[in-house]
């Protein structure tokens, strides 16, 4: 079965008193097993390269929130995590690929938990993709051998904090 991850261009309605112009786009991931991952992130699209990539803790150059929710194959949330919040992610192995111009997330990408018993989504996208918990060795909960990504327009624009 091949995974996809869902990338959709939403409105974000969220002034500040910089009011910095954003974009935030949702997007999913669904597993052989019906896992899925859903969650959103946002930058500043008047200053973002064209190409950008995210590693690690602390400040970012680009996203300015990062948000992933986990649901097991009956549709049950179990997890859900912040990895990136006004520009700073508390994630130490959190990373992320993202071409402006496509549209489209590329390359690896660990995002999720990283503490016992959490649970991230991990891999190359248009490769290899598995969705995990950390255990003392951790443990695949559902994976995908050739994720697909596919891409819906850009509906709106709206504003972060900066």
């Amino acid at each position: 079965m091949i995974l996809t991850l869902l990338l959709a261009w939403l409105l974000v309605a969220n002034m500040n008193s910089q009011g910095v112009l954003a974009v935030t786009i949702d997007f999913q991931w669904l597993g052989n097993q019906g896992y899925t991952a859903k969650g959103s992130f946002s930058y500043d699209e008047k200053t973002a390269p064209t190409i950008f990539s995210e590693k690690g803790s602390g400040k970012m150059r680009v996203l300015e929130n990062f948000q992933v929710s986990f649901y097991d194959n009956s549709g049950q949330e179990i997890a859900k995590y912040d990895n990136v919040s006004e520009g700073i992610s508390s994630a130490n192995y959190f990373q992320f690929n993202f071409n402006t111009k496509t549209g489209q997330v590329f390359g690896s990408i660990d995002l999720g938990g990283e503490g016992m018993g959490e649970i991230y989504l991990q891999g190359v996208v248009n490769d290899n993709l598995a969705l995990l918990r950390v255990e003392s060795v951790d443990l695949v909960m559902d994976e995908d051998d050739s994720p697909e990504i596919i891409i819906i327009n850009p509906l709106s624009i709206g504003y972060i904090s900066g």
